[in-house]
């Protein structure tokens, strides 16, 4: 009797642990780059040291994601001024600029992007599949964390003519305006993201879109980026609460469809120094 009234209340106790469960979850990511080597036609040590300085600095950034059993909030951490070094400023964009909303029971996301000068509420279904498990583990704090893997897929806004008339132009081209023009570029090896997630927290959330694992991804590699998670608090005494954004929403076909459409009415000119430039000239509507 003893026993079962025990278990009876562990049961409780975990039904009710798992309705009310919580918490924030801090993450530091880092740009992953090749250490720059200016070419030998334009050597400039200083210039390659602010450089590799800049892009260090500007590549560290923080989020927060507060989260439920059911719904979660992605945001970045604000920061009042762009890191410099010298005279140089280097600015990374992520793929998460706004705010980006996760509903985990109905499957879900909306995030909030700014485009051309025009906040978009941007409806997606969450991509829970693909993920490929693996028994390797690993300590991240006092957290077990499993290694899972599933392939990275790039988003290409042109099609395939357009994207092969586009590449055959800028091989020909000899200048451009963008600084990166000098440095050795390396195109990244690893085509897959790679999560470390735990069972410890039993909700399938991360950083970023990334869902559908069993438990909290704590560490992400993508080809560009790492993601680790530095802090935990769980069931905080302050309710966490989660409110969807607000306003018009665009499917994201309908997003993908208005970026590639504009994509097509972009011009490309030349500047006064002869370097190839792209202009673009429509317009947001709606």
């Amino acid at each position: 009797m003893i026993r079962l009234i025990t278990f009876i209340l562990l049961t409780v106790s975990s039904a009710v642990f798992a309705q009310n469960f919580s918490g924030k979850a801090t993450y530091q990511t880092k740009r992953i780059f090749k250490e720059i080597k200016v070419k030998e036609d334009s050597k400039n040590p200083e210039l390659t040291k602010q450089l590799n300085e800049a892009m260090k600095k500007a590549s560290e950034k923080t989020f927060f994601l507060e989260f439920t059993q059911e719904e979660s909030l992605y945001t970045q951490e604000e920061k009042l001024e762009q890191p410099t070094t010298g005279n140089v400023s280097v600015s990374f964009s992520s793929s998460t600029s706004g705010k980006l909303y996760k509903n985990l029971k109905e499957n879900y996301s909306i995030l909030e992007n700014d485009y051309l000068g025009k906040t978009f509420l941007i409806k997606d279904t969450l991509h829970t599949s693909d993920w490929e498990l693996s028994p390797e583990s690993k300590k991240i704090g006092n957290y077990t964390v499993y290694k899972a893997t599933r392939p990275y897929k790039q988003k290409n806004y042109l099609s395939e003519d357009e994207d092969d008339k586009t590449k055959k132009s800028e091989e020909k081209e000899e200048k451009t305006s963008d600084l990166l023009s000098m440095i050795d570029k390396e195109e990244p090896k690893e085509l897959f993201y790679t999560a470390w997630y735990t069972p410890e927290i039993p909700i399938p959330n991360g950083p970023e879109m990334f869902t559908g694992l069993p438990g909290l991804i704590l560490e992400l590699h993508t080809p560009n980026e790492i993601y680790l998670c530095s802090e935990i608090v769980l069931n905080p005494k302050k309710a966490i609460k989660i409110k969807a954004p607000k306003g018009k929403i665009t499917s994201q076909k309908e997003y993908d469809d208005m970026i590639k459409e504009n994509f097509k009415k972009m011009e490309k000119t030349k500047d006064s120094k002869g370097n190839t430039i792209y202009m673009q000239t429509i317009e947001i509507g709606g």
